[in-house]
This record gives C-alpha cells, sequence and structure tokens, in this order.
C-alpha cells in the first residue's frame, strides 16, 4: 500500500511525502519494513512538477501534526524515487495499492519518471483501495483510525485495514449465502 501527500490531485504536482507498507490484503498483516520519505519540494519543482494553489490552502488548515510530517527530513526527488523502487523490489512486492486508481500510482510514476527513474510496478499490477471498499459496501471512515491524517505512512497503513476489514465483510455475505 502507498500513499502520497502532494501539493495537487494531478499526476505533474509536487510531492511531499511517500509511505509504503507491503500487506497481506486477506489478513491485513503488515509487513515489518516500512518505507517512508519527505521530498524537498524544491526539487520536484526543479523537474517540472507544480503545485496546485487550492491545494496549498488546504495544507495551511490541516494538523499542525500533519503540515510538520511532510517539512521534517525532506531529500531530493531522484534519490526518493531510486530509494522506493530498491525497497519496492526488495520487498518482493508485486501489487501497488493506492486510494483511488488516478491518484497515488499514477502521481508516482509521473514524478518518478521526471527525475529518470521508472517505477518498480508493471501497469497491470496496480490495485485501487475504492474499488475494494465499493464493491463490499464498505465505509472507510467507519473504521478506527490510528494515526496522524496526511502522514502517508499513517495514511498506508490505515488504509490495509480497510481492504482487510472490506474483505472480510465481503467473506462474512458470503458465507451467508
Amino acid at each position: 500500500m502507498m500513499d502520497l501527500e502532494t501539493m495537487g490531485t494531478r499526476p505533474g504536482s509536487v510531492i511531499l511525502s511517500i509511505g509504503a507498507v507491503t500487506f497481506d490484503p486477506k489478513t491485513g498483516d503488515i509487513g515489518s519494513a516500512p518505507f517512508y520519505a519527505t521530498i524537498t519540494s524544491a526539487s520536484c519543482i526543479d523537474a517540472g512538477l507544480t503545485v496546485d494553489p487550492a491545494t496549498r490552502k488546504w495544507w495551511k488548515r490541516q494538523s499542525i501534526e500533519a503540515r510538520a510530517a511532510v517539512t521534517r527530513d525532506t531529500r531530493p526527488l531522484r534519490e526518493v524515487a531510486q530509494a522506493f523502487r530498491e525497497w519496492f523490489r526488495a520487498s518482493g512486492a508485486t501489487f501497488v495499492w493506492g486510494q483511488g486508481a488516478s491518484f497515488d500510482p499514477p502521481l508516482w510514476e509521473v514524478a518518478s519518471r521526471a527525475v529518470g527513474i521508472e517505477p518498480p510496478w508493471r501497469f497491470w499490477n496496480i490495485r485501487d483501495t475504492r474499488t475494494v471498499y465499493h464493491l463490499c459496501d464498505f465505509d472507510d471512515k467507519a473504521l478506527p483510525r490510528e494515526g496522524t491524517y496526511h502522514n502517508a505512512l499513517d495514511d498506508a497503513r490505515h488504509q490495509v485495514l480497510c481492504v482487510a476489514a472490506a474483505l472480510a465483510q465481503l467473506r462474512k455475505v458470503g458465507e451467508r449465502a
């Protein structure tokens, strides 16, 4: 599961942070080696990525914790893209999951390619939480939340729990049928 915090909602937006975990969608078990990095906005802008003014305003309304998380220990986009690629490959992951088919993976692909790094997955291995929620008639807001909203790693972990809960709900329906 990958989650991004960004300065826009379209591919080509500045990426502030990336959080990712490996997981078993059936159980919700999360791997022991997460990936988390914050990225310098200047390195994204230098690579041709952009800032959406509405998203900049939105960030000003977020918690102090969320805003602090995306500015701490920042590294250049190219360095983070390479490190993420290496982490993904070393993890043995095949699929990349995101919260929306048109958000996390596509935004990361554009950002990563902007600095000459190919994403570590094949396009046919992209998975989407929202499709699972819809098919399972699952409300992801109903699951108790831990961590900081809009912290990419905390969000990725929560999304894993939601996918596992949605699939468990679907299995229960199947057992009753």
